[in-house]
């Protein structure tokens, strides 16, 4: 038995596979995330997968060989501002490169932002100046002693940044990939000031390029504490539980390292996104296909990544955010547009704005009845009728989704209700469209050549949407799809799924519910169909709907929908809308 987590800013998703002698079952479950506390909603979210397949949490763990974990607290913890005190010791002399950053103003930028001038910046600084210190030192290329280590500078140096609030430490060295031992030196020496603070050394970092290597090890210093905290405690939790496997952490590169191993905290960094990527690639070749766009829209960010070849991209420059990175890492873009995203009114153009803000886990959309008023992509979603629930997560209420879409959206712009929140979804997917061809046109690719995947909670509500506006003719629901990413962190290897093949039935079974959803300007009694319940060679047409235990299919007029012999639904967009 193996199970996978994927931990996110919204939603905590977890896969329990369990291969036993009648075959392998999947138990899938989803949880709300907790910020402060994110282990309870890993075990939260395991606990569902476990009675997803009628057993209980203890008997699962116990059961477990592995487990395969994709965080993203070290993540949120840079682009909140929000990682631990850190000190930079570096060559004496070199104290700017930070920042200075090669002047490199545009990096990390969208090619929109990039054209224009009041955009351009260097990347944030993770401390201040005066927590950049130099020592004396000096190591040729070639890793020869040009100047010893000025052992009395680095004490002073260590005591200066632990007096000023410091607990964790980056120590950049020049040259130190050829000659580590002068970094190795002052990290003893932090050991013995400062015993309990975090180290990170910049001779770990294999490849030359001192801003890259140095940004690298910034930050890994910068969320090291926090991850580390994260792992030990869930580590923890599990034990306790019975669990007695080994806990892996997703990597970005694509691989996993034990979680008492060598980890290093910025190789986590983007994790969930490069799991659901990997489950990508293995689902493309399943299917005989080799050029696919992946796409994830959750409950923060909406995430795309190419797969040429039947293998994801790699990066050519890695960023995270506007930050360098010096190690490989799987490509995988991503713009703040998810189903928590805020729907707000431009104080100065008067233009419909949809993200990058996000209500998060808490207090979450309007509809989730958790203390949130302001309306969201995922708000206007519900008002429209295409959302009634999340499985046994949550229960929607509509009324609350359409009052805060009116208050926020509807009456500022002089629209009704349905208007304003058709409008907020055609903002939030032509958001998403545009991300999918700066992935692709931009970089000379023809999406129409491309099958599309989407998954996560919320891409298989909007998918025949931004498809049909990037021209992309089949997109594939993966079975799994609201736990995908989950499913790609189990033990770094992917759910074997068998043959997938498309049949030549046209059976179209009765629908379990009509729900009344709002269509070419107007609410038009829906079919809704139980996903579980329909069998391979299953055709649909839209309007319609598939609800599946936490994610709905959204199919508009003149969608087309088949499901495969292996329960992924193919949609086949209609006309953009």
């Amino acid at each position: 038995m193996r199970i996978g987590i994927d931990t996110g800013g919204t939603f905590t998703d977890a896969v329990v596979v369990d291969s036993g002698s009648g075959g392998t079952r999947l138990g899938k479950g989803k949880a709300l995330s907790t910020p402060g506390d994110l282990t309870a909603g890993a075990l939260a979210a395991v606990e569902a997968a476990a009675s997803d397949l009628d057993q209980p949490l203890t008997e699962v763990l116990i059961r477990a060989e592995s487990i395969g974990y994709a965080t993203t607290v070290g993540l949120n913890a840079l682009l909140t501002g929000t990682g631990a005190p850190i000190g930079l010791i570096t060559t004496a002399g070199f104290e700017a490169t930070l920042p200075v950053a090669r002047a490199a103003k545009v990096a990390g930028l969208s090619p929109a932002e990039a054209t224009e001038a009041v955009c351009w910046a260097k990347p944030p600084l993770l401390l201040s100046r005066k927590r950049i210190v130099g020592v004396p030192e000096r190591i040729d290329a070639h890793g020869e002693v040009v100047r010893p280590l000025d052992e009395a500078a680095a004490v002073a140096a260590i005591k200066a940044l632990k007096d000023d609030g410091v607990i964790s430490y980056a120590v950049c060295l020049l040259w130190s990939v050829s000659n580590p031992r002068h970094e190795i030196r002052i990290a003893e020496l932090i050991a013995e000031i400062h015993p309990g603070a975090h180290v990170s050394l910049s001779s770990a970092v294999p490849r030359i390029g001192e801003y890259e290597r140095t940004m690298t090890t910034v930050l890994d210093a910068s969320t090291a504490p926090l991850v580390a905290e994260e792992i030990r405690t869930l580590a923890d939790a599990l034990a306790e539980r019975g669990f007695a496997g080994q806990l892996h952490v997703m990597q970005s590169s694509g691989g996993t390292c034990a979680a008492d191993g060598a980890l290093r905290s910025v190789e986590t960094l983007g994790s969930g996104p490069v799991a659901g990527l990997l489950a990508s690639a293995e689902l493309v070749q399943q299917l005989g296909r080799s050029e696919a766009i992946a796409t994830d829209v959750g409950g923060t960010s909406f995430d795309v990544g190419l797969i040429t070849g039947g293998e994801p991209t790699m990066a050519t420059r890695p960023m995270i955010g506007r930050w360098a990175l010096a190690h490989p890492v799987v490509e995988v873009v991503s713009i703040g547009t998810g189903g928590g995203s805020l729907a707000r009114i431009d104080p100065v153009l008067g233009g419909l704005r949809v993200g990058p803000q996000s209500a998060g886990a808490r207090p979450g959309p309007a509809c989730y009845r958790r203390g949130g008023s302001a309306p969201t992509l995922t708000d206007a979603a519900v008002a429209l009728g295409y959302l009634s629930e999340l499985g046994d997560v949550l229960e929607l209420d509509r009324e609350a989704a359409e009052r805060a879409i009116g208050d926020g959206v509807a009456t500022p712009l002089e629209l009704s209700v349905p208007d304003a929140a058709d409008s907020v979804i055609k903002v939030a997917c032509s958001q998403m469209a545009d991300l999918i061809r700066r992935v692709t046109v931009q970089r000379g690719h023809d999406p129409a050549g491309f099958t599309m995947l989407a998954y996560g909670g919320a891409a298989p509500q909007y998918a025949t949407r931004y498809a049909a506006e990037v021209g992309v003719a089949e997109v594939v629901v993966p079975a799994a799809a609201s736990v995908f990413s989950a499913l790609g962190a189990v033990d770094g290897k992917r759910l074997a799924l068998g043959p997938v093949a498309l049949t030549d039935s046209t059976s179209e079974p009765p629908p379990s519910e009509r729900r009344g959803a709002w269509f070419d300007r107007q609410f038009t009694s829906c079919p809704v169909y139980d996903g579980l319940g329909l069998a391979p060679g299953t055709q649909l047409e839209g309007p319609a709907f598939i609800d599946h235990p936490s994610t709905t299919i959204v199919l508009r007029p003149y969608d087309r929908a088949e499901v495969d012999s292996q329960g992924h639904t193919h949609l086949f967009p209609g006309p953009p809308s």
